[in-house]
């Protein structure tokens, strides 16, 4: 007996978009375990589209997605029956259960059931947006699945079984069964699937060294190869992390393939024969298998050349492999077969100005002004492409370069994320929202538990990242808005985020440090520094340098971006310190000591090179770097250029009252602008001042873009716009 039961605990709290569960029961049996928080506006038409176009005989396969259980629901067409596959793609990817099958007729009769009890419910119980919705989504399925039941198109015989063997031992080989299944041209639009034609039935083998079958796993080779290219993935960590051990056991195959990495063994199983196998080895077979198969697949049906789910495989097996190979030296004999740096070009250069001679003078003209921006001492301004992003803790908003207007604004009561690049998430006590450059739509929404979030926003790997409360990190994911995990570190009030490489850096006032992957979230490594982080991690090369401090006492922290090993920790004799700036080989630092400012450089060991004096009056300072030199700032406006050799090579004086902290310098099209009351334009190789903007005692934040046009914000929220009106020169 084939039943569709659907949850009812929406029908007590109607919402526009009800999440309850969802059964699909076969003589007592449900089918879909852990589809207990679907959006059934989605998932029941959905089902009753996939049935109808199977009983028309538009179409042979057709695919249920349940997103929130990570479950894929795959029918196939055979004859009068139809076969279920039940596919889970979360961690560890595999078939919920062998394949089973049921009488079309009773199928059809137990959805349409479903169908027109949802429906009904609706009509009732749900609002009126959501019934007018789902009628119009069930109208026709309803409709054909009323109509007999006709037989499918034939279609062209196929090659049944393709089996390839492993090229080299210890390897994987596999065989595909009906591979690449055909669907009609007249299927409905969205119930064919993506997956569907890629669960073809086969099975996995391992070869080893006299055991041409070590062992086989059975079921859809897509599934099996789509966990092995997964831990492939976290092989290749595991030796770049220098563990010592890894077991090698997909869906809980046996004898498992234990590898010692240290020593280049492996055996399959505990009293298994030792042979030769290194880690990297191991996973490039890991990453052939994937390739392999989806080579396989686009050979069996061309328009599979273009699934995502293959391209996915495919790309990730692609990837690790070039992530395997050592880097390639040139030949002895043609020391310049280097490759050769591409022109930069793109919105994104900033290139020098054009002058004949020698620039002696700049002249700003205003360009627009907004005012009334709120929360203006906790925001932050962006440069995005077509202007300036204001980001406070509940307003998001973009302006044009040119005239300043309204490009975009996201706001909610619970915070909004923003970055320069028009992504943002929005929160408000029901819901979380994400959004995407221009446009009042969302590109999605879900349901979300009324944490604050906001308005640091990182893009890295397809998830955006952001914090909640300064403390909390939650990550989801870019496409669908689903929260892909989230790290609230205990005992802590204040958490700093960075990414570097696969890795988010979370520094926390408690003195602890994460490393997470950014994929799952999953803590690599937490490190233990002797006093709390300030400040957010700032990446170098394949380390990250962190300031610690408590009290009177600092210190700088480098430690390893992969495995959390601290390198070296330096204690300055400084108060105030600056954020360290890495310059190539060379880490700078600057701060006060007796109410004088000062500026040290350290090597890559930790050990100080030089110290200099930066008479620039008391602390705090801010740094900014250029080819081979640091600019250093201070709140009255005053700025040195020192080398990276420790040569002072100009200073400029202050620039009126002191702000309320210390800016970087920014540097725009040759031209380095020195943030203070007055923001002078500067010649960055000679110290000349070439312009002088009034911006007021209150600037909290600058920016420049590649046209050379300002941006100047004050703590009384005037957001206001400069252009470069005309330049002078010398020519000689």
């Amino acid at each position: 007996m084939t039943r569709i039961r659907i949850g009812q605990r929406w029908k007590r709290e109607p919402a526009a978009s009800p999440l309850d569960s969802i059964a699909l029961e076969l003589d007592g049996v449900d089918l879909l375990s852990g589809a207990v928080e679907e959006s059934l506006a989605e998932v029941v038409p959905s089902l009753v589209r996939s049935v109808a176009a199977l009983a028309g005989g538009r179409q042979k396969l057709a695919q249920v997605s349940l997103p929130e259980a990570h479950l894929e629901l795959v029918l196939r067409r055979m004859g009068p029956e139809v076969e279920l596959l039940v596919a889970n793609l979360a961690r560890p990817a595999r078939l919920m259960r062998p394949p089973v099958r049921v009488e079309l007729e009773e199928l059809v009769e137990a959805v349409r059931e479903a169908g027109e009890r949802f429906l009904a419910d609706v009509t009732r119980a749900g609002p009126k947006a959501l019934a007018t919705t789902v009628g119009q989504a069930l109208k026709e399925p309803l409709k054909g699945l009323n109509r007999p039941a006709r037989p499918p198109d034939e279609a062209p015989a196929r090659p049944a079984t393709r089996r390839v063997e492993p090229t080299e031992v210890p390897g994987f080989g596999f065989e595909l069964r009906d591979a690449g299944a055909p669907m009609s041209r007249g299927a409905a639009r969205g119930t064919a699937g993506l997956l569907a034609p890629l669960l073809a039935a086969g099975e996995v083998w391992l070869s080893l060294p006299g055991k041409p079958e070590a062992w086989r796993v059975p079921g859809p080779p897509f599934l099996t190869a789509l966990e092995l290219s997964r831990l492939a993935v976290e092989l290749a960590r595991t030796v770049e992390l220098g563990e010592s051990r890894f077991e090698l056991a997909p869906a809980g195959a046996k004898p498992p393939l234990l590898v010692d990495l240290k020593s280049g063994q492996a055996k399959a199983g505990r009293t298994g024969t030792p042979f030769p196998l290194t880690g990297t080895v191991l996973a490039a077979a890991l990453f052939h298998l994937g390739e392999s198969l989806a080579a396989a697949f686009a050979e069996a049906d061309h328009a599979l050349v273009a699934n995502p789910y293959r391209m996915e495989l495919a790309e990730r097996c692609r990837e690790g492999l070039s992530h395997l190979r050592g880097p390639v030296q040139p030949p002895e004999a043609k020391g310049a077969a280097r490759e050769k740096k591409a022109r930069a070009t793109g919105q994104g250069t900033s290139r020098p100005l054009k002058v004949p001679g020698r620039l002696r003078r700049l002249r700003f003209a205003k360009l627009w002004e907004k005012r009334g921006l709120p929360d203006a001492e906790e925001s932050r301004l962006l440069l995005g492409r077509h202007g300036p992003v204001y980001c406070a803790p509940h307003l998001a908003s973009a302006f044009s370069r040119k005239d300043g207007e309204l490009l975009w604004k996201r706001a909610a009561a619970l915070g909004v994320a923003a970055s320069a690049d028009g992504h943002a998430v929005a929160a408000d006590i029901a819901r979380v929202y994400g959004f995407t450059g221009r446009g009042g739509g969302a590109r999605w929404l879900h349901d979300h538990d009324g944490i604050p979030l906001g308005p640091l926003l990182l893009r890295k790997d397809g998830l955006l990242l952001t914090l909640s409360e300064d403390r909390t990190v939650v990550a989801f994911a870019e496409a669908t808005g689903r929260e892909v995990w989230r790290l609230a570190p205990p005992r802590t009030q204040r958490s700093w985020l960075a990414t570097q490489g696969h890795r988010a850096l979370v520094g926390t006032d408690s003195g602890y440090l994460y490393g997470l992957d950014l994929e799952d979230g999953q803590v690599r490594y937490r490190m233990r520094a002797p006093m709390p982080f300030h400040g957010p991690p700032v990446a170098w090369g394949r380390r990250f340098l962190a300031m610690l401090g408590r009290g009177s006492h600092w210190a700088v922290l480098l430690a390893d971006a992969h495995t959390g090993e601290s390198v070296w920790t330096y204690e300055p004799d400084l108060s105030h310190l600056s954020a360290p700036l890495p310059v190539g080989s060379r880490v700078f630092i600057a701060g006060e000591r007796e109410r004088e400012g000062m500026l040290l450089c350290l090597d890559a060991k930790g050990r100080r090179l030089w110290e200099r004096p930066l008479n620039l009056g008391p602390g705090p300072f801010a740094l900014a770097s250029l080819p081979r030199a640091v600019v250093v700032t201070s709140a009255s406006g005053a700025a040195t250029r020192v080398a990276a050799s420790g040569t002072v090579d100009w200073r400029v004086g202050a620039a009126g009252e002191p702000l309320i902290s210390a800016l970087p310098a920014h540097t725009a099209r040759d031209i380095t602008l020195v943030p203070g009351e007055r923001v002078r334009a500067v010649d960055p190789r000679g110290g000349q001042v070439l312009a002088e903007v009034q911006a007021g005692v209150g600037l909290v934040a600058l920016q420049a873009d590649v046209r050379l046009n300002l941006y100047f914000l004050d703590d009384a929220g005037t957001l206001s716009a400069y252009r470069l009106g005309s330049h002078f020169t010398v020519v000689e």
